[in-house]
């Protein structure tokens, strides 16, 4: 027995020597490998010698004698570049009166358009808008809802006199050869206008 407890002495006091041997080792290498990595200390001196010194900059002077006078030959410049008025003799209270037009039961005045056709098939209802556009009348285009489906109505307007409207239908019916026919422009089917 006496040879198992001399044993087990001697076991635990080599593993308390390794043990030891591993913490000290471990601590020089600590200590010494950041030495070694991260250069010596006179390599890092001839780097931060090797920097060139920033740049110096001018800095100009400016008083408010410069700034003032700088001021005005810009307003004075930009004064001679705004073209003069130049008197318009006109006496406008001699032009032609305005267009008379009507108002209606709810003091709105009345407007006309002239309807240029009335289509189940929404492509056909704008290749008419499109054409009108290009011949450059002013188009839009209506969608109701009806018994028999959704209608897409084509008009030229509004405009407030109605007589107006009866010389582009002529154009039109001459020219184009569909015959319109002008109708009373409602406000409320403006829910119904399609852009574009």
């Amino acid at each position: 027995m006496n040879l198992c407890r001399t044993d087990q002495k001697s076991v635990d006091s080599k593993l308390r020597q390794r043990v030891t041997g591993a913490v000290v080792l471990t601590a020089l290498a600590v200590i010494i490998l950041p030495m070694l990595f991260d250069g010596s200390a006179e390599e890092r001196a001839r780097l931060m010698t090797e920097m060139p010194e920033p740049p110096v900059i001018a800095l100009r002077e400016l008083s408010v004698d410069d700034i003032s006078a700088r001021m005005t030959a810009m307003e004075s410049a930009s004064a001679e570049a705004i073209p003069q008025l130049v008197p318009d003799d006109r006496d406008y209270a001699e032009t032609t009166e305005p267009d008379e037009f009507s108002l209606d039961a709810n003091d709105l005045p009345v407007g006309w358009s002239l309807q240029l056709g009335s289509f189940t098939d929404h492509n056909n209802a704008l290749a008419l808008r499109e054409t009108m556009r290009n011949a450059e009348y002013r188009t839009y285009i209506i969608q109701t809802q009806t018994e028999d489906g959704e209608t897409y109505r084509v008009l030229i307007g509004p405009m407030v006199q109605r007589a107006e409207l009866g010389a582009i239908a002529d154009e039109i019916e001459r020219d184009y050869a569909i015959q319109g026919r002008i109708v009373r422009y409602r406000l409320e089917d403006d829910a119904g206008q399609l852009g574009g």
